[in-house]
C-alpha cells in the first residue's frame, strides 16, 4: 500500500533514542536488544506494524521527564524484521508520517504516544518543482564511486517527481547534524525545507561541512 494511503493510528510505540531522526520517504536500520524495546516491537508486529523513533532532548533525564523527546517526529512501519534465537531483532523502518505528539497513554515498559498526523504546506508549488529538479542534480554530485551517497540513491531520487518526498529523502541522506535535522523535521512549508536543502548541498558540494 502507498505511504499517503496509510492509515495512522492515534496512539503509537516511541522508542527513545538520542540524536535520531526518521523523515518520512527514509529508512532506519534498527537492532532491538533491549528488553522494554523487544516488547515494545512485538506489540507494534501484533497490531499495525508501526514505532516512531523519539529524538530524546538534550539535557534531561529521558527516563523521568514528562516530556522526553521532541513533539513532532514521523511514524514509521516496519518493513522488514528478522528475529533471532536470543530474543534481539534486526529490522528496516520506514518513515511514513510527520506526525506531533499530544500526550502520553503508557509509560512503562515501553512508551506509547498519543498522536496527531502533521500536514505539509507547499507555499509556491512551482518554485517547489524548480527547486526539487535542483536538489536531485546537486545530489548527483555527491553520490557514485567515492562518495558516501550510493548510486542506488541518485537513481531513487531520478525517479521520484514529488517535492515533498524529494526534500524528506535527501534530508535524510544529506544532513547528519542531529540538531538540523530535527529542525529540518519540523519545517511545515516544503518551500523552506527545500531552500535549506540546496543550501546544505551547496556547502557539501563546495567541500564544506555543514
Amino acid at each position: 500500500m502507498p505511504c499517503d494511503k496509510m492509515k495512522i493510528p492515534e496512539t503509537i510505540p516511541v522508542m527513545v533514542l538520542g540524536g535520531a531522526t526518521l523523515f518520512p520517504h527514509g529508512y532506519m536500520p534498527l537492532f532491538i536488544f533491549e528488553p522494554r524495546y523487544r516488547a515494545m516491537l512485538n506489540h507494534a508486529l501484533e497490531r499495525d506494524r508501526m514505532f516512531c523513533i523519539g529524538h530524546a532532548r538534550a539535557g534531561i533525564d529521558v527516563e523521568t521527564s514528562p516530556a522526553p523527546v521532541h513533539r513532532v517526529t514521523t511514524a514509521g512501519l516496519v518493513r522488514a524484521c528478522v528475529t533471532h534465537p536470543d530474543g534481539t531483532s534486526h529490522l528496516m523502518l520506514s518513515g511514513i508520517q510527520r506526525v506531533e505528539i499530544i500526550g502520553w497513554e503508557q509509560h512503562a515498559p515501553f512508551r506509547i504516544a498519543s498522536i496527531t498526523p502533521l500536514p505539509c504546506y507547499l507555499g509556491n508549488p512551482d518554485l517547489a518543482v524548480s527547486a526539487a529538479l535542483e536538489l536531485v542534480d546537486m545530489s548527483s554530485r555527491l553520490c557514485g564511486e567515492g562518495q558516501a551517497i550510493s548510486e542506488q540513491l541518485r537513481e531513487h531520487l531520478r525517479c521520484v517527481k514529488d517535492p515533498t518526498a524529494i526534500a524528506d529523502v535527501v534530508g535524510q541522506s544529506f544532513v547528519n547534524d542531529s540538531a538540523e535535522r530535527q529542525r529540518l523535521l519540523e519545517m511545515s512549508d516544503v518551500n523552506d525545507r527545500l531552500d535549506y536543502l540546496v543550501s546544505h548541498l551547496s556547502v557539501l558540494i563546495a567541500g564544506g561541512e555543514k
